[in-house]
């Protein structure tokens, strides 16, 4: 039986989070190198990264972007935690060469999100309400391990138009927010004031998040499994 939901393992990718996907046998998950899925699943997830820019550059030496794209095109949904998030936007900014060797990249171009990296990491545990689906209102926790920040290009414009998919309600920094950095002149990077996270298309196809855990969240999961077909 082929596996419902197949989580992408690239070179950097961060510890497993997805215990309460593949323990539970009704969820078929498997997790597997890009190059090696031979399609059939409903879901694909690209997960978190120590290194985001390598990370996206070894997903398209593979095959790996084509193979999502391709996902997509036959109905297929995408699910992008914290550095696959920030790779289903349409470009990334790595001045200091933190997360690989290009200072500027191109994203998917799935998400209208740009992202910038900084010289910090953000590490909290955050709280946050649940804007859609069958889980709205619903608290979900999660932690955010991340030096990118994203914003938000053309919110709820393009053919696929975008909702928020949480409300940030509380957001415990482990020390001290990371101060203001002008990447280049006009973008400002200072994570850790979002009013909200991630992004979900109107279709219900492509999901977005900084939160880690989200996937040990019943009212995530109960929005999640809710919109699938």
């Amino acid at each position: 039986m082929k596996p419902r939901l197949v989580i992408f393992r690239l070179p950097f990718s961060g510890r497993d989070e997805f215990l309460p996907l593949k323990g539970n046998p009704a969820f078929r998950t498997a997790s597997m190198r890009p190059q090696d899925y031979r399609g059939g699943a409903q879901v694909i997830i690209l997960a978190g990264s120590g290194r985001t820019v390598d990370d996206l550059m070894h997903l398209r030496a593979v095959g790996g972007a084509n193979t999502i794209r391709r996902h997509l095109s036959q109905g297929g949904v995408v699910v992008g935690i914290c550095a696959g998030y920030q790779m289903f936007g349409e470009h990334l900014l790595d001045p200091l060469q933190r997360q690989g060797s290009h200072p500027s990249v191109g994203g998917l171009g799935f998400l209208p999100i740009a992202t910038g990296f900084g010289p910090k990491m953000l590490n909290a545990t955050t709280t946050a309400r649940t804007l859609i689906g069958a889980g709205t209102g619903s608290l979900v926790t999660g932690e955010e391990h991340r030096s990118g920040y994203s914003w938000q290009t053309n919110l709820g414009s393009g053919p696929a138009p975008v909702l928020n998919l949480h409300r940030v309600v509380d957001r415990h920094v482990n020390g001290d927010l990371p101060p203001p950095v002008e990447l280049e002149p006009g973008s400002i990077w200072q994570p850790g004031g979002e009013e909200f996270d991630g992004l979900v298309t109107a279709d219900r196809r492509i999901w977005g998040t900084y939160l880690h855990l989200i996937f040990h969240n019943d009212g995530f999961l109960r929005t999640f499994f809710a919109s699938l077909t």
